[in-house]
């Protein structure tokens, strides 16, 4: 069904999630990217089904807004410090999120 999906798509996955598994979201993001269609994967590797960190809150709501804005032309605020503490990793499509691969950099230069 991914041709079905009108592009792009953003995935936030908590890799112990019970429910909806890593290899199912892992699955898409591979048949997305056979068929060239623009899509960004951010993992959490501390999280389940649903974020309870606040700091895993904080970064996904953060890329969340920039790729909304994006897509939907609305404004959003830089990604300053809102990926600091939280366990984000960023498997596909940084480069379709304005400025996340500049502040996924920051925050590997700070760690």
């Amino acid at each position: 069904m991914v041709d079905r999906i009108c592009p792009p798509l953003l995935i936030g996955q908590g890799a112990n999630d019970p429910r909806v598994k890593k290899a199912e979201s892992d699955q898409i993001v591979e048949a997305m990217q056979d068929r060239g269609i623009p899509v960004t994967y951010a993992l959490y590797p501390d999280e389940g089904h649903g974020f309870y960190r606040p700091e895993n809150n904080t970064s996904f709501y953060a890329i969340a807004e920039v790729f909304l804005a994006e897509r939907l032309g609305g404004r959003c605020e830089p990604f300053g410090d809102d990926l600091k503490g939280s366990s984000v990793q960023v498997l596909a499509g940084a480069q379709e999120v304005p400025g996340l691969p500049e502040a996924l950099d920051a925050l590997s230069d700070s760690e």
